[in-house]
C-alpha cells in the first residue's frame, strides 16, 4: 500500500463534515502551478454560464438557502 493509500484510508474513516475540512485544509495548501488545467469543454461551459448570468437569463439565490436545501437533500441537520 503506497502512502497515498493509506491516507486515504485514513481519511475514509474519519467523519464526513472532518473529510470536507481536510479538502479545504488541502485545497488551501496547493499552490496555483499545481492546480489542473480545465479542458476547453469546461471554459466553454463556463464562459456560456457567466454570459447568462451578466445577461440576466439566470437566476441565482443566496447561498445560505442553497446550502440548506443540499443538507435537507442530503439527509443534513443544519
Amino acid at each position: 500500500m503506497t502512502t497515498i493509500d493509506a491516507i486515504l484510508a485514513a481519511v475514509r474513516k474519519l467523519p464526513v463534515e472532518e473529510q470536507g475540512r481536510l479538502v479545504s485544509l488541502i485545497w488551501d495548501e496547493l499552490p496555483p502551478e499545481g492546480w489542473a488545467v480545465p479542458s476547453d469543454a469546461w471554459v466553454q461551459e463556463s464562459n456560456r454560464r457567466s454570459d447568462e448570468l451578466e445577461s440576466g437569463k439566470t437566476l441565482t439565490e443566496d447561498w445560505h438557502i442553497v446550502r440548506a436545501r443540499a443538507k435537507r437533500a442530503a439527509g443534513l441537520s443544519e
